[in-house]
């Protein structure tokens, strides 16, 4: 426990949004019901593990609490994926999924709006791990224009 409570705000964030993150993935994000005179005679959903969008967002969740947790924990990573930014990445894609998924879908629930302000905490976090690795984003090659 001492572990995790001397991580950076950051790797923080990004444990704290993404366990809850992914608590939330497994309520309904999409919900129906059909009610006669008041009386709800039938209701049914579906959670964020359905579809292509809610799919890639779950599995992206698992991929960045799990790198930032051996990481806290000091397992032995490889040395050629820059650390800050493959955080990065998927903590900029994870919110950007969730809200592809919330507007794309029909009968959104309140799950799914708790969801996309979740990855929004994980990108806060994936930004401020970025920003300490000291990691450079890639720059483009320049095209030369002489010819």
């Amino acid at each position: 426990m001492d572990q995790l409570k001397a991580l950076p705000l950051g790797r923080q964030l990004i444990l704290g949004a993404g366990i809850l993150l992914l608590i939330d993935s497994f309520l309904d994000w999409q919900h129906v019901s059909a009610t006669i005179n008041g009386v709800t005679v039938a209701s049914g959903g579906q959670s964020a593990w359905h579809g292509f969008w809610g799919v890639l967002m779950c599995l992206m969740v698992v991929a960045i609490v799990a790198w930032t947790a051996a990481r806290a924990f000091n397992v032995t990573l490889p040395e050629q994926v820059p650390d800050g930014l493959a955080t990065l990445a998927l903590g900029v894609l994870i919110p950007v999924f969730a809200l592809i998924k919330a507007i794309s879908d029909s009968y959104v629930h309140w799950p799914a709006w708790i969801g996309v302000i979740l990855g929004a905490a994980i990108a806060y976090g994936a930004w401020q791990v970025f920003a300490a690795s000291g990691e450079k984003l890639p720059q483009m090659p320049a095209r030369d224009t002489t010819a």
